[in-house]
């Protein structure tokens, strides 16, 4: 797995969000509403692609590891993530264009929130997460020589 990759997503992702912060703030326009939906699609998808990742590799491989605190932290950031991607999804498919014109100040705040709430888990991710893994992958390199 490589680790770096995934925290390059990570800051592409974070650059991404903090573009749409900024713009979600300033939305007067149809086409200001445009830019703000195709960041949306833009985040979605390589949020996707990084989801599947994760999912595909990293949890499996924290929740299978032979350490019992690596085990119960990848079940729990597991089941933390269901929630996020749960909110983000309703975020994504509720903001049409339309409805951030519509409803400029809401989906201010509402973009903040999930906006928040991805940061952190991000963070939260670098920090604690991919240690762990880096962790287990070396006890592995280690194991194997």
């Amino acid at each position: 797995m490589d680790m770096q990759a995934l925290r390059a997503e990570h800051r592409s992702i974070m650059a991404m969000a903090s573009r749409l912060g900024g713009l979600a703030g300033n939305v007067k326009t149809r086409a200001d509403a445009h830019d703000a939906r195709t960041l949306v699609v833009a985040i979605d998808h390589l949020l996707h692609a990084h989801l599947a990742e994760e999912d595909d590799n990293l949890y499996p491989a924290l929740m299978a590891a032979g350490d019992e605190a690596a085990r119960r932290l990848g079940a729990e950031a597991f089941e933390e993530m269901g929630g996020i991607v749960g909110a983000w999804i309703h975020y994504r498919d509720h903001w049409t264009p339309e409805a951030i014109l519509d409803q400029a100040g809401r989906f201010a705040a509402a973009t903040g929130g999930v906006m928040g709430a991805l940061s952190l888990r991000l963070e939260m991710e670098n920090d604690v997460l991919y240690p762990a893994m880096e962790r287990l992958m070396g006890a592995d390199e280690r194991a194997a020589a």
